[in-house]
């Protein structure tokens, strides 16, 4: 039976890289069934015990792949927060949409293993809750947007801002579940989901 010859210790340089990665190519082409530390280890061209040295167990290694994303995330909310103001609403929610969706694509084979475990969903939830990184923390950029536009007069006053982002972020999520099952066939668009917002969102 092999050994392996690494020397105990902090494991190489791009080890951490290299398991991120390994780990997203595993659950995009095979999900759960091969996402086993062995696998990855195999993949990524590491010791499987550097696994453990840098993410703790599994559902670390699960929640870093995860976290992985959300700088691109946060990014985007930023970007589309200080366009408020310039060009139009329309042409910014579609551009946020958008990047949510790429977004959710990318996690949502995450967050089913995570789901389909109830030992992990259970740790997922708690540590999620230490750490205040819960769904509700996404509705937040999208609000403050809004919130921006409506104080500069270019959405109601009366507009529901909590109902739209929730709107923007749900169908987001269920454009990148049909996406990762396949395609988005007979979908919406996200421009014709702006466009079905607006009438109630812009003043006039």
């Amino acid at each position: 039976m092999a050994t392996d010859a690494r020397r105990p210790g902090r494991p190489r340089t791009g080890v951490r890289e290299a398991v991120l990665a390994a780990a997203e190519e595993i659950l995009a082409e095979a999900g759960v069934a091969r996402l086993s530390t062995k696998e990855i280890a195999r993949r990524a061209g590491v010791a499987e015990s550097s696994i453990f040295y840098h993410f703790g167990d599994r559902l670390g290694l699960l929640r870093a792949v995860v976290h992985l994303h959300l700088p691109r995330y946060k990014e985007v909310a930023a970007e589309v927060g200080r366009r408020a103001g310039h060009g139009s609403v329309r042409d910014n929610l579609v551009e946020l949409l958008d990047s949510l969706e790429a977004f959710y694509t990318r996690i949502t084979p995450v967050l089913a293993v995570v789901q389909a475990d109830h030992e992990l969903r259970d740790l997922f939830t708690k540590r999620s809750a230490e750490a205040d990184i819960g769904p509700r923390r996404g509705l937040a950029p999208v609000v403050d947007y809004l919130a921006r536009e409506r104080d500069l007069g270019r959405v109601r006053a009366d507009a529901d801002l909590d109902a739209v982002a929730l709107i923007i972020l749900g169908t987001a999520h269920q454009r990148a579940v049909y996406r990762v099952l396949g395609g988005t066939p007979g979908v919406a668009g996200t421009a014709q989901v702006v466009e079905t917002l607006l009438p109630g969102l812009l003043p006039g």
